[in-house]
């Protein structure tokens, strides 16, 4: 071996780089686990203490970290609202072509790659192909005059909106950094507006979703006072009842049951003035009730209810200040008639132009309540002061030691806030963020200093995020949840335990098949299995690689695959030594001749893996890297480490180690395919089957997952036995169609599928409180029983399905194009692509089968893991060919005068006993890890099964017999000898 002391100096570097990794690592698990235990307090405290948050930042950063499925949290897709950066550009124009056109591109985003801007652009053309682009977007802030060309604004609106995006992404990932989420990863995805994000450990979904969708618009707004917007509130309502009919469906509140709330009531006020409007308001309501002779009080009120429109769905309060700016309460259920009445053109005729409405954050006073506050509006839409003036802002407690916000502001915001406060001493000024209305404290005197206090029924975390929005600052453009996914504790630690269980498993019957069927040389190539897998943890931990339990599968499915090198070598060894050469001599001609076949095999698998990462998101990112790593590491083990110990031992005297029995050294070579003769009758069975699949495809398709469809999915644990079809009706009721249910794993774990309200991407948290309550009334179930929620919409769902076609057809084209430039003839292409065709069509077959029946105990659902299936099974079976193919064009070189058939059965039968232990350890740890491996991963290693078993039998008997008859003549070509 050549450069022995350069090569074994590399590998101990690589070693101690690996360790020194790994023992970060073991120090960052050790601080989680003890921070884990902690209460949020003392979490405080501990990073409080001198030199530990250093400490652990460095350790961070050299450490590998365990996924969200491993340690249970949240994954989302945020999709950021390139839509309204071009509105805030045109200054939120309300012209019908502008708006259309924004529409229609937002209807084509679902199912293009194209940028926004190019939709928009293209989409207004369409609607007026004279449309000139300068004059919507006109202004010094967006250095447009009405001259300037298209191409150009197209140019300035592409710039803006990746800004904005850029700035989105920034932001988003401050506030993440400042929610204090351990080992967070955050991606964005370019060209599409999409940011990843995996926030491991996260326990409180809702308060991570207002963190991530709040755009942090803070503004601040004089106020009109109650004493004279009162007067209003007749004229509204007597025009709605003169328009009864002709405006939104009163059958929408809900408001007869609240009408008699206690803090609604209608009490006397201690403000005369007041009370007379209010009093004249209410007489006056009331003067066309007709005779109400007779009736009880509670027919009183609904009769005055129903017969005044406004007054059914806005409530009012005699009890309120003169100078308050409330101008009514409503249940939130009401607000969308509310806001349906006062935006109607005939009522915002009765008002003054600058009154605009706004509703309060939470409900009011402890009751169930939402305040409408009424704010001036300026000439310009703009609020006087907002969030840019503020310079720090802290979590803090008011004067009744509620939790609260401490502002400070810069040396403009100051001058400004003074002047608001004192033209406004005695009334109101509202602080809103993101257009509701947090506080509306009176102001008692003028304030110069620049500071101020939002206040608002906070809880303290609410306080404390608050003030982290502002300090980040706000998002240019809003960020919608498209999908997200939520695994329980519960489940990551069982998805541990499983994962290394299956690990263990799968690891120990690969090292235990070595060692029995290759004796001496097996415990070396396992001495270099222990070695490739300390390279393998040590390298993922140095690129702070995200622990996933794919990336755990891919481990173990590593572990499989890494004796593939060794089995080629130990082979060519086997063959040498049959020639009657030295054992050192026979192992230098093994790596010699193996080498070509080795990289070829896995460079195959690689390019699959790259792929595989390009195209893949969350967990198959994580599956990826953790292949692509594993194949490099494998090959170190197996070209060096596997070497340097074998003449290490030759030149220490050990000239018996055994390559196999007797048993197994004699099986294969007695064996004698003659593929050539009968290839007709394994295309007559291939043949049958891929029919078999086509029809079981067309005629019972597929059960496509929430990835490629759109929905949210739950997995519910209970503690007692299910009738799963009274959960299917009991759910249809509050879902308003019937959800999709399948047991998984253990019997008392439901898979429940829903379409509910997929659109809204505000509604996840209401999906799950209609189903929680639906199951608590027969089961007890509460929300820790759901230990897993995922969430895909619709525009997420097309772009996934769009990039999983993408995926297999660009990884079966690479693959064509690499084997065309290895062997240099298409038919070794072509032959390799049907092979892969073949295979896939089978595994989409017998999953659209079993699928349709039903019996298996796990899901069969078409999703991005089953992708990631046909992607690494792709490899893996190319993998197999790949060998076939050097083992022709080595024989060819060897043997010219032999002909086609010869030379291709010589090669099958030549290489049948690496396929065939390769395929069975592959196997082995495969079946392991669909055993033990846990409910996520078993439909995903289901498919692998499949695939491993008809990959390797396509790879022996249809890739090389299809490219046998596509060379057509029993004749040697000119060039496939070459090397």
């Amino acid at each position: 071996m050549r450069n022995k002391n350069v090569i074994l100096t590399l590998l101990v570097i690589l070693g101690l780089i690996c360790a020194y990794n790994l023992y970060y690592t073991y120090e960052v698990f050790s601080i989680e686990n003890e921070l884990d235990a902690m209460t949020p307090e003392q979490r405080s405290e501990k990073f409080k203490e001198e030199g530990f948050a250093e400490s652990y930042k460095t350790a961070r950063k050299n450490a590998m970290s365990l996924g969200l499925d491993l340690k249970g949290g949240m994954f989302v897709t945020l999709e950021i609202g390139v839509d309204d950066v071009l509105r805030g550009m045109a200054d939120n124009t309300t012209d019908t072509l502008f708006n259309n056109a924004i529409n229609l591109a937002k209807q084509r985003k679902q199912n293009s790659t194209a940028t926004f801007v190019d939709l928009f652009v293209k989409a207004i053309r369409e609607l007026d192909p004279k449309v000139k682009l300068a004059s919507y977007f006109t202004s010094k802030e967006n250095n447009i005059t009405y001259s300037t060309a298209d191409d150009e604004v197209i140019k300035i609106l592409k710039s803006e909106s990746d800004a904005a995006i850029d700035r989105t992404f920034q932001i988003i990932r401050t506030r993440i950094d400042q929610f204090g989420v351990t080992s967070p990863n955050i991606q964005l995805q370019s060209g599409t507006g999409r940011i990843l994000l995996e926030l491991p450990g996260v326990k409180d979904a809702e308060r991570v979703r207002n963190l991530l969708k709040n755009t942090a618009k803070l503004e601040f707004w004089e106020t009109v006072p109650i004493q004279q917007s009162a007067q209003y509130l007749d004229k509204i309502n007597q025009r709605l009842k003169e328009l009864k009919g002709l405006v939104v469906d009163s059958s929408l509140t809900t408001a007869d049951s609240t009408a008699k709330d206690s803090s609604m009531a209608k009490a006397d006020s201690s403000n005369k003035d007041l009370d007379k409007v209010l009093g004249n308001t209410a007489s006056a309501s009331s003067t066309n009730a007709g005779d109400t002779a007779g009736m009880t009080d509670e027919q009183k009120a609904e009769k005055f209810l129903a017969e005044n429109p406004l007054f059914k769905v806005l409530k009012f309060d005699n009890n309120i200040k003169a100078n308050s700016p409330v101008f009514g309460f409503a249940n939130p259920l009401d607000t969308q008639q509310v806001n349906a009445y006062l935006n109607d053109p005939e009522i915002r005729s009765i008002l003054p132009d600058n009154y605009k409405f706004l509703w309060t954050a939470k409900p009011e006073n402890g009751s169930q309540f939402l305040a409408l506050v009424i704010v001036k509006n300026t000439s310009d839409g703009m609020a006087p002061l907002d969030g840019g003036a503020i310079e720090r802002a802290r979590p803090d407690f008011d004067e009744n030691r509620r939790p609260s916000v401490s502002m400070s502001m810069n040396t403009e915001g100051a001058q400004i806030w003074k002047k608001m406060t004192e033209s406004n001493v005695g009334n109101s000024i509202a602080i809103v963020l993101d257009n509701l209305v947090h506080s509306y404290p009176t102001v008692n005197n003028v304030i110069a200093t620049g500071q101020s206090q939002i206040t608002g029924n906070f809880t303290n975390e609410e306080s404390e995020d608050l003030a982290n929005l502002l300090k980040a600052g706000k998002l240019p453009a809003p960020a919608r949840i498209e999908g997200e996914e939520i695994v329980g504790p519960t489940l990551g630690e069982s998805n541990v335990n499983q994962g290394l269980l299956s690990f263990i498993l799968g690891f120990f019957g690969v090292i235990t098949f070595m060692v029995l069927y290759y004796r001496q040389s097996g415990i070396i190539a396992n001495v270099a299995l222990l070695i490739n897998l300390f390279f393998l943890l040590g390298v993922s931990a140095a690129f702070n690689i995200v622990l996933t339990l794919p990336g755990m599968a891919a481990i173990v499915l590593t572990m499989g695959m890494a004796v593939d090198a060794n089995v080629l070598i130990f082979e060519r060894v086997r063959e040498e030594l049959l020639l009657g050469r030295t054992l050192k001599a026979a192992i230098a001609s093994g790596f010699k001749n193996a080498f070509s076949s080795i990289m070829d095999s896995n460079i195959t698998t690689f390019l699959t893996g790259v792929v595989l990462f390009a195209f893949g998101i969350g967990p198959i990112k994580g599956f990826a890297v953790g292949l692509m790593i594993g194949i490099i590491t494998s090959l170190i083990a197996a070209l060096f480490v596997t070497r340097l110990i074998l003449e290490y031992m030759i030149e220490r005297g050990y000239v018996n180690i055994a390559f196999g029995t007797q048993a197994s050294t004699k099986f294969f070579n007695k064996i004698d395919l003659k593929m050539v003769a009968r290839r007709k009758y394994f295309y007559y069975f291939s043949g049958a089957l891929t029919i078999m699949s086509i029809v079981c495809i067309v005629a019972f398709g597929f059960k496509l997952g929430v990835d490629f469809k759109g929905g949210r999915q739950y997995i519910v644990e209970f503690n007692k036995e299910t009738n799963v079809e009274q959960i299917r009706e009991d759910l249809a009721v509050v879902f308003k169609s019937a959800p999709i249910i399948k047991t998984i794993g253990n019997a008392n774990q439901l898979m429940i599928t829903t379409s509910y309200k997929i659109e809204d991407t505000n509604a996840s948290d209401e999906a799950l409180q209609l189903l929680v309550a639906s199951l608590n009334k027969n089961y007890g179930t509460t929300v820790d029983d759901v230990i897993r929620t995922s969430t895909v919409g619709p525009t997420v769902a097309s772009d996934i399905t769009r990039s999983a076609m993408n995926s297999v057809i660009f990884a079966l084209l690479i693959i064509f194009l690499y084997v065309l430039m290895r062997f240099r003839r298409w038919q070794f292409s072509l032959g390799a692509l049907a092979s892969l065709a073949h295979d896939v069509i089978i595994m989409l077959g017998i999953y659209s089968l079993f699928g349709y029946l039903d019996v298996l105990p796990f899901s069969l659902e078409i999703d991005q893991s089953f992708i990631a299936a046909v992607l690494t099974v792709i490899g893996y079976s190319v993998n197999d060919t790949v060998i076939v193919y050097d083992r022709v064009r080595e024989d060819l070189h060897e043997i010219k005068s032999k002909g086609y058939r010869y030379i291709f059965d010589l090669a099958m039968n030549q290489t049948l006993s690496r396929t065939t232990i390769t395929s069975l350890t592959t196997i082995l740890s495969a079946l392991i890890l669909l055993i033990f491996g846990g409910e996520v991963i078993r439909g995903f290693m289901f498919a692998m099964l499949i695939g491993i078993t008809f990959g390797t039998y396509s790879s022996v008997f249809i890739a090389s017999a299809l490219t046998y008859d596509l060379l057509h003549k029993d004749k040697v070509p000119d060039g496939l000898d070459r090397q």
